[in-house]
C-alpha cells in the first residue's frame, strides 16, 4: 500500500453536517487536500480510498465498479442517518456516484461540487502520456504533470502485463457514465459544476449535456486540465466551495480542525 493515500476521515461530535469527497478512478482522497482548509470546525469530513486504490496495479484490477458503488453507498446510508444535511465534493469517477447519491437521498444531500463530470470522455496525446509516465513513477516537472502524479494513487509498476485487468474496471466505467447519463435529468439537488476546457480525459461534448441539467449551475475554467488547477481557478472554486458550506454548516463552535 502507498501511504500517501489512505481515508480522511474526521467525525466532529456534535456535528449536523458531513462533506462527503468521492475520489476519482486511480485516484484518492487526497485529491481534495485543497479544500480541506476551508471546512468549518462544525463540520464532519468522510473520504473514503475505494478499493484497489492506493495499491498495486493487480489490486485494481482484482476489484470492481460494484464493489466501489457498495462502498460509497455504505458510507452514504451512514452519513444520511447520523447527521442533518451532507454535502458532496466529487471529482471525475466520483461525480458519477455523487449524481446517484443525490437521487437516493435528495432530503439529506443539501448541495454538490462537481469537477470534471465524465458524461462524454476522450482521451488526447497529453492525456495518454501523461498517464504513461504517471504509471512509470517518472519525476514530474510541469504543473500540470505533477498535479496528475499527486492524484494517480497506484504504486508505479513498469511491466505492461499488470495493466491488463484494468479493461474490465473501464468497461465498468463507461457503462456508469450511460447509467448516469440516462438518469441526469433527474437531480434536483443544486450542483455547481466546473469543467475543464483543456481537460484531457472529458470531453467538451459534456458541456451541453451538463448546461441543460435543471438543477446543475455550470462553470468552465479555461486554464485547467483534469487534474490541475492553477491559482486563478483554485481561486473561483474556494469561493465557490467556502459560499456551499457557510449556507450549509451547522452553528458550533469550539471544535478542533480536520488536518
Amino acid at each position: 500500500m502507498n501511504p500517501r493515500y489512505q481515508d480522511i476521515i474526521c467525525a466532529r461530535a456534535g456535528a449536523k453536517t458531513a462533506v462527503l469527497l468521492l475520489h476519482g478512478i486511480l485516484s484518492a482522497p487526497q485529491f481534495f487536500d485543497f479544500l480541506l482548509p476551508e471546512i468549518p470546525s462544525d463540520i464532519s469530513v468522510y473520504g473514503i480510498l475505494l478499493d484497489g486504490h492506493g495499491d498495486t496495479p493487480e489490486a485494481l484490477a482484482h476489484t470492481s465498479m460494484q464493489k466501489w458503488k457498495q462502498q460509497v453507498h455504505d458510507l452514504a446510508a451512514e452519513l444520511t442517518a447520523r447527521y442533518e444535511h451532507i454535502i458532496i465534493a466529487a471529482h471525475s469517477m466520483g461525480t458519477l456516484f455523487a449524481l446517484q447519491l443525490a437521487q437516493q437521498y435528495p432530503e439529506k444531500i443539501s448541495r454538490m461540487l462537481l469537477l470534471g463530470v465524465p458524461l462524454s470522455v476522450h482521451l488526447t496525446p497529453f492525456g495518454a502520456g501523461s498517464a504513461l509516465l504517471a504509471a512509470c513513477g517518472y519525476e514530474p516537472e510541469t504543473p500540470r504533470l505533477f498535479a496528475m502524479q499527486h492524484a494517480y494513487s497506484i504504486l508505479p509498476d513498469r511491466n505492461p502485463l499488470h495493466y491488463a485487468g484494468w479493461i474490465p474496471r473501464y468497461q465498468e466505467l463507461f457503462d456508469e457514465i450511460d447509467t448516469v447519463n440516462a438518469m441526469r435529468m433527474e437531480n434536483r439537488v443544486p450542483c455547481e459544476v466546473y469543467q475543464s476546457a483543456s481537460d484531457e480525459l472529458v470531453s467538451p461534448d459534456a458541456l451541453p449535456l451538463l448546461h441543460e441539467m435543471p438543477a446543475v449551475r455550470l462553470h468552465v475554467l479555461r486554464s485547467s486540465t483534469h487534474f490541475y488547477y492553477p491559482p486563478q481557478d483554485q481561486i473561483r472554486i474556494l469561493r465557490c466551495w467556502r459560499r456551499m458550506l457557510s449556507q450549509t454548516k451547522s452553528a458550533r463552535d469550539g471544535i478542533p480542525p480536520c488536518k
